[in-house]
């Protein structure tokens, strides 16, 4: 039996080194899973807290109590930035969010036991929310209930992250052993199993070695009998293809991961070539999906029917979300005015100026190159 078999059956075992292994394999799992996952739920969450929450009474848009509830304060702990941060994220990371309304404020449930039911309202009981637990159970017409999936996509990720998560723990690996200190030992006694020996063994290689190999300069004493020899090269140096490797599996993670959220992957990881068409691409796969989660279930549980049809509901306007610079628009800007689109108040809430409330501002404009198919400009004068 080889001297380097015996001491690995001496000191270490089987069951050992895999234990280790799914142990270092689960950490890294977790690492780079809860790490993507949550990158690409705050870039969602605070993209979509963004926004203008627009309030509208038959068919016009009015800032009354509900405006200042969805814009400014939903309840007395939480501004409208940090409460639709939680809804979203909540939402994506467990599949579900659930509101509930008291006294005029909207509270997110830390807990809830939900009851599902065919020809009748769910039922919500041991609703929760920090250290308050309400006495009370709701019906599923009275609180506000986001889903994101009809199945947990954090669950269908886990199983698929498992697999890069053993990939990375190769690849770490490789990284520690490229860069670690080798040698070989050379010995004119047959080891046995005798305590002295064994307990000579484990000072030698445990505690000398050990510092030796850690210390930046020491020095170790050998027994009779006893040679060591290290091995030095390239063999022993780290090279970058041992980082390239951990960065490529780490990428490849975060690529998943932003496909299962409907994000371009070059904006999950930072790498953006062409700003414009990945943003607009994130907003209409990602962001307008939610948006219409959230504004169906607010439309048909916070105003109702009757209001709904009425034209009173809750318009999200995501317009806002990209970052608008007035010089770059100023042509396009002057087109929307000229054609009757927008007027120019509508124009400066856009950009983010104060609107000047007079009547031409308020007006809409049409230039005279524009006329009807039938008469053109005479016909209109």
């Amino acid at each position: 039996m080889k001297l380097v078999e015996m001491l690995r059956n001496i000191f270490t075992s089987a069951e050992t080194i895999n234990v280790n292994q799914k142990l270092e394999s689960a950490r890294y799992q977790l690492a780079v899973e809860d790490f993507a996952i949550q990158m690409a739920i705050n870039l969602i969450a605070g993209t979509i807290a963004k926004c203008e929450f627009r309030t509208m009474l038959k068919g016009k848009q009015v800032k009354g109590d509900d405006y200042y509830t969805f814009n400014v304060e939903p309840n007395k702990n939480q501004n409208s930035n940090q409460f639709w941060h939680e809804v979203v994220a909540k939402m994506l990371y467990y599949n579900e969010c659930l509101v509930v309304e008291m006294n005029g404020q909207l509270i997110i449930a830390d807990s809830f036991t939900h009851d599902e039911y065919a020809l009748f309202p769910d039922k919500f009981s041991n609703v929760t929310r920090k250290d308050f637990t309400f006495l009370r159970s709701f019906s599923a017409d009275e609180v506000l209930y986001f889903t994101y999936a009809n199945k947990d996509i954090r669950a269908l990720l886990s199983g698929v992250m498992a697999g890069y998560a053993d990939l990375l723990t190769l690849a770490v690996g490789k990284y520690k052993r490229a860069g670690g200190r080798k040698g070989v030992v050379k010995t004119d006694t047959i080891p046995t199993k005798d305590e002295k020996w064994q307990k000579a063994l484990d000072d030698l290689y445990g505690r000398r070695f050990k510092s030796y190999y850690s210390d930046e300069n020491a020095l170790v004493v050998l027994p009779k009998g006893v040679e060591y020899e290290e091995i030095t090269g390239e063999g022993s140096k780290k090279s970058t293809s041992e980082v390239g490797d951990i960065a490529k599996i780490t990428e490849e993670a975060f690529t998943r991961v932003a496909q299962a959220f409907k994000i371009n992957p070059s904006l999950l990881l930072g790498n953006i070539a062409n700003v414009d068409s990945v943003v607009d691409e994130f907003l209409t796969f990602c962001i307008d999906h939610i948006v219409d989660i959230i504004v169906t279930e607010v439309n048909r549980k916070y105003y109702g029917k009757k209001s709904v049809l009425a034209g009173s509901c809750l318009k999200i306007n995501t317009m806002c979300i990209k970052h608008i610079d007035i010089f770059s628009i100023a042509e396009k800007a002057d087109k929307l005015i000229a054609d009757g689109i927008f007027c120019i108040d509508e124009i400066r809430e856009l950009v983010g100026a104060v609107p000047l409330n007079t009547w031409w501002s308020k007006k809409h404009w049409l230039t005279k190159n524009l006329a009807d198919l039938e008469g053109g400009e005479t016909q209109n004068e």
